[in-house]
């Protein structure tokens, strides 16, 4: 019981790390440039930190842990740091775009819509699916409370797949065939 006990101390501290990372992240963009959140790299790169602390936490957990690594710990291990870090990540994004500069949300939004008229454009949509997808966008409030939960919960599953994929690289086996 100590060894999963470690393993979710571990896992819960790289978490907070994440979370603040991710945190300082946005905030050091939304400083700077704020059209940076439009960019697809950012992405990238946020999806870069997120597996690559996940996989942190599994390598740390299994180097401290005095038992067989199994499946179970690995993936624990994932997704608590994971979990952990996109709840305080999300958290901060709300009340960043909604009570701290909601005019910054609406920014991201119009920006958004200009490049999505671009690109649609230039594959050939037309002037009335253009017209369609604005409608949609500029109704929708990204950054309101349930649209962020449900964002949270599908890159929790996102995340999961990986994290299954991460547990069974590290896990080891044991001589009792689990």
């Amino acid at each position: 019981m100590e060894s999963t006990n470690n393993v979710k101390s571990i896992a819960s501290s790289i978490g907070l790390i994440l979370g603040i990372s991710l945190s300082l992240f946005i905030v050091l963009i939304y400083a700077f440039n704020l059209e940076l959140l439009t960019q697809w790299y950012i992405s990238i790169i946020e999806f870069l930190i997120i597996v690559g602390l996940g996989v942190y936490s599994c390598s740390k957990a299994k180097a401290n842990f005095t038992e067989p690594f199994t499946f179970k710990s690995a993936f624990s291990a994932f997704f608590i740091s994971i979990a952990i870090g996109s709840i305080l990540y999300t958290v901060v994004n709300y009340i960043l775009f909604n009570f701290i500069d909601p005019e910054a949300a609406n920014y991201i939004v119009e920006v958004s819509i200009e490049k999505m008229k671009e690109t649609m454009a230039s594959f050939g949509g037309t002037q009335e699916q253009i017209n369609l997808m604005v409608t949609e966008m500029e109704g929708e409030n990204q950054f309101s409370l349930a649209n962020q939960a449900i964002g949270l919960a599908f890159k929790l599953v996102f995340y999961s797949v990986i994290g299954l994929l991460v547990a069974l690289v590290f896990k080891e086996k044991s001589n009792q065939g689990v």
